[in-house]
């Protein structure tokens, strides 16, 4: 094989199950991916993969590959790392990946500030719900909402956070006397995330017996839309919750513990100037801001 370069099309193709994935994956074309895999299948005079129904499949040509590729790229990462890990210096690239909603609270504003204070310092913000991972060099420093941090990775808990339900002001208005008796048989609407589990949520049931679920949402701005559109009263993070003018929370309902925010990175790379220095300037970013978190 003289382009060792095709083994990250065989590899990409492999993990994704089919070419429009791995391109996507790649930052390439379609026709590049099925170009470079008709390529290296006619040099090597084998097929690499079956052209299945349900995606490619790897022969026994391709899993060979496959795993000549994962080999390569442990190495390169690896290599990459240990590389990265002897920087000392207060410059060069740093990736920073957060979900979209953390850059727009604060994240971008940490990071605008980080950059006043080390210009010299190539940021880059990768908004993404999806995790990224770490030990595959996608980000150097990730900042996620989770209880369950990657045991393998570095990292520490930037600020604790709690919920509480929220309801927009006319709503508020519109269902005064159900709210503020407790047991009301009234229809009381609710709308709710898509991962915290179906039907009403506990809290609310207990209290509103007569609640009912109006609308199921599968993300965070789509449910606070929901709720700021009067749709129902709905679970929220405080720090987006009570920021907002046009919400209020809903009476007697305490807040309740969320998931904390954590700062990590790869554990070789806790050392280098630049990611150990972002980790310890946005922990100290958060906790001034954790009142905001925890709802107080």
């Amino acid at each position: 094989m003289e382009n060792w370069d095709d083994l990250k099309f065989v590899l990409a193709i492999a993990k994704a199950g089919g070419l429009a994935s791995a391109a996507r994956t790649l930052g390439v074309t379609h026709s590049t991916v099925s170009r470079r895999l008709s390529g290296l299948e006619k040099r090597m005079g084998t097929r690499l993969f079956e052209r299945m129904p349900e995606g490619f499949v790897p022969t026994a040509s391709g899993e060979e590959a496959v795993k000549a590729a994962k080999r390569m790229e442990a190495e390169v990462l690896d290599l990459d790392t240990r590389i990265t890990a002897q920087d000392a210096e207060l410059e060069g690239p740093l990736r920073v990946t957060a979900a979209q909603l953390l850059f727009q609270v604060q994240v971008a504003e940490i990071m605008q500030q980080f950059a006043e204070r080390h210009p010299r310092i190539e940021l880059e913000m990768i908004a993404a719900n999806e995790v990224l991972s770490l030990q595959r060099r996608e980000a150097d420093i990730a900042i996620r909402v989770t209880d369950n941090p990657d045991e393998n990775l570095f990292g520490r808990v930037a600020t604790g956070q709690n919920r509480a339900y929220y309801m927009s002001r006319d709503f508020a208005r519109k269902y005064r006397d159900v709210l503020e008796v407790s047991h009301d048989a009234t229809p009381l609407s609710c709308v709710t995330f898509k991962w915290w589990g179906q039907g009403v949520p506990k809290e609310i049931r207990s209290r509103y017996p007569g609640a009912y679920i109006s609308l199921v949402a599968d993300d965070m701005i789509a449910l606070m839309a929901a709720v700021k559109a009067g749709m129902g009263v709905g679970r929220l993070p405080c720090f987006l919750g009570d920021p907002d003018p046009d919400l209020v929370r809903v009476p007697g309902i305490e807040p309740s513990r969320y998931f904390d925010i954590w700062i990590l990175t790869h554990p070789d790379l806790k050392n280098v100037a630049r990611i150990r220095t972002f980790l310890r300037f946005a922990a100290e970013a958060f906790k001034t801001k954790s009142g905001l978190y925890l709802g107080r």
